[in-house]
């Protein structure tokens, strides 16, 4: 059985922390050794990982995406060489044959654990190589280490057609979508007549399009009995962010038609109530688990039109599509599915038939003959 060693930069709960612990919560068919950082166990998002895989090590590093200024990535670089130091070191760590660097962040950490050993470095690409994602410094540094990557996953073709560019020749790179929480084919909730309930699944920050959606929702819904209902804890810092959408809401006059639900641990009947669901990012996102979870419940979607959410939303057959951005665009959606229950009840019914996102049993195997596809090379 091959033996990876998936390294990330954090234990918080982000998006890929998330699906890294769903990848190996349970015995995925090779032998994982989870690498990450210290951290308070209320925020260990790998706590659901049998312990007997998972060392904690090195030092805490910050959250969130890279970014700052040249002496705060300065100061990142060195806490990543220290870290990718104390893994080398790190016995269980030479028992592995593959690297799996999570983020972009744990592929600096992976490629200097790495360097001048057989290991193979895999990549996992969760955001567009591209400045606009990274920033200047940060795409020279990843497309520098993309170059001497063994292997490459990619969360959408959007994301990898941003890699390949710097790949050498003959890379092996894949786009593989994240797992979800799926354990089978759920049964479809029921459609109703009448929307009621509006919902967004996602991190609190801004530019994933809570305040978007709020005020296309006021222009949809004020005044109605219908609830908007956001289900997501703030993202990094971005506690004060959150109190700007609660002022959001008073100014609109909707706070009695507006929940703020937090981190829900559960979320599959979170979906099942929700007659619409949203993604509304404000540029183009990689992929957005959320717009998988949302097509997995079988709900009607709405999503802005682009980047790796187009490959899963099909307009008119899957779901519906919007202008990223424009907030008349998003209110036009939102009383398209609310006056026509017809098609709502199709595109729950096409994804019912379709059940286009996979299971997480199915995804761990894609990634099993990944994985041994790079070690073989």
């Amino acid at each position: 059985m091959i033996t990876v060693a998936h390294v990330d930069h954090t234990a918080e709960a982000g998006g890929a922390e998330l699906a890294l612990a769903r990848l190996v919560e349970k015995d995925p068919g090779w032998m994982p050794l989870l690498m990450i950082p210290p951290t308070s166990s209320e925020s260990d998002t790998f706590a659901v990982v049998p312990q007997k895989y998972v060392s904690r090590l090195g030092v805490w590093q910050p959250a969130g995406a890279i970014g700052g200024g040249l002496t705060g990535q300065l100061a990142l670089f060195a806490r990543a060489f220290y870290q990718a130091l104390v893994i080398r070191l790190n016995r269980s760590f030479r028992r592995a044959e593959v690297v799996h660097a999570n983020t972009s962040r744990a592929a600096i950490i992976g490629w200097l654990a790495t360097v001048g050993s057989r290991r193979r470095l895999v990549v996992h690409l969760r955001d567009a190589v591209d400045v606009e994602a990274l920033g200047s410094r940060n795409t020279k540094l990843l497309s520098l280490i993309l170059g001497r990557a063994a292997g490459v996953i990619a969360n959408s073709n959007y994301t990898l057609r941003s890699a390949q560019p710097h790949l050498r020749p003959g890379t092996p790179a894949m786009v593989i979508p994240s797992p979800v929480g799926l354990s089978d084919e759920r049964p479809v909730g029921g459609v109703r007549d009448d929307v009621r309930v509006v919902g967004m699944l996602a991190r609190i920050t801004e530019w994933k399009g809570q305040e978007l959606l709020i005020g296309a929702f006021a222009d949809a819904f004020a005044g109605s009995t219908v609830t908007l209902e956001l289900a997501g804890s703030p993202a990094f810092g971005q506690d004060a962010y959150l109190e700007h959408l609660r002022t959001v809401v008073r100014d609109l006059g909707i706070e009695q038609q507006v929940r703020f639900l937090g981190h829900v641990s559960d979320i599959w009947p979170l979906l099942d109530s929700w007659d619409i669901c949203v993604h509304a990012s404000l540029h183009s996102e990689p992929l957005g688990q959320n717009v998988l979870q949302y097509l997995a419940a079988c709900r009607p979607v709405i999503a802005a039109n682009a980047g790796g959410p187009t490959e899963w939303v099909k307009q008119g057959h899957t779901g519906l599509l919007f202008e990223t951005g424009s907030r008349a665009a998003l209110g036009s959606a939102l009383e398209t599915l609310r006056d026509d229950a017809e098609l709502r009840r199709a595109l729950s019914a096409n994804l019912a038939r379709e059940r286009p996102v996979p299971t997480d049993e199915a995804v761990r195997e894609i990634y099993r003959e990944f994985f041994e596809s790079v070690r073989l090379r």
